[in-house]
């Protein structure tokens, strides 16, 4: 899916860092643990995910790949300062596996799959074309892998890009943003593309999958700055959705009010500071 810079752009104007809110016309509004859970099934409660956690020393990062993914990538070709390139990664899961391997196989190539989810979609840096080494250490032990919290580790990094964005301290956008796309969108229909075919959400799975269709972003002058600017400033009470997935049918994944209203987890990627949403 394509992502609409214009809308992000307009977005991270009424971005303010010291609430991490949007200011809009109705009030403030943010995208919370709950929207990361309901439209992408991350889970909001589990164990931290930080790059502290599992930065080493003197990794061996030959032998992590080697071990970890049954693969050692070529470093002049195949690895950019200190990350493994997207491109290889993807180039991996092009070589077909046949039946009847040892199971640690196959986990090696799920491994290389969540990589390329975490470097393309739920963490992606300014660079969007590498995934972090460290970044294996996390994808040691299967049973470790999904007692994560992989949905308050995408929205700390959709916080912290959004506030470097709205201080103007990059120029070169990283995070989530896919996923802030997909929030506007539930949340604010006066911002939604035209879609082709209808908009509709199939039992059972995350909402982020009912708008997978082919969309007209893109099209000028509906689809510039200055149009979602406009838009946003004519948000009135009744335009904006405060429950946007209550009429939804949600995998339990997608459905754990208790984990994602009750958990501890860091918010803050700098300081790591405790945040408890309620």
């Amino acid at each position: 899916m394509k992502v609409d810079n214009e809308l992000i752009t307009a977005l991270i104007e009424r971005w303010r860092p010291e609430t991490h809110t949007f200011h809009l016309p109705i009030g403030e509004a943010t995208i919370t643990l709950e929207d990361v859970q309901a439209i992408w099934g991350l889970r909001a409660d589990g164990r931290v995910f930080t790059g502290r956690d599992y930065h080493d020393n003197f990794p061996d990062w030959t032998s992590k790949c080697r071990d970890l993914l049954g693969w050692i990538p070529d470093t002049s070709t195949e690895t950019k300062q200190g990350g493994l390139l997207m491109t290889a990664l993807i180039n991996q899961t092009r070589m077909p596996l046949g039946d009847d391997l040892p199971m640690y196989v196959y986990i090696q190539r799920a491994r290389i799959h969540a990589l390329i989810l975490l470097g393309g979609l739920i963490l992606p840096d300014t660079t969007g074309c590498k995934v972090p080494f460290m970044w294996l250490n996390g994808l040691g032990d299967p049973e470790e892998v999904k007692n994560i919290s992989w949905g308050s580790a995408a929205l700390a990094y959709l916080y912290h890009y959004l506030c470097e964005a709205s201080m103007d301290k990059r120029k070169e956008l990283g995070g989530p943003m896919m996923l802030l796309q997909l929030w506007a969108w539930e949340r604010m229909p006066t911002l939604r593309p035209a879609f082709i075919g209808p908009v509709v959400h199939e039992p059972y799975t995350p909402c982020g999958a009912r708008w997978k269709g082919t969309t007209q972003i893109g099209n000028a002058p509906r689809h510039s700055v200055e149009h979602y600017r406009d838009q946003i400033s004519l948000i009135r009470p009744g335009q904006f959705i405060w429950t946007p997935y209550a009429h939804c049918i949600l995998p339990d994944y997608c459905n754990d009010v208790t984990g994602c209203s009750l958990c501890e987890t860091y918010l803050d990627a700098k300081e790591r500071r405790p945040f408890r949403q309620k």
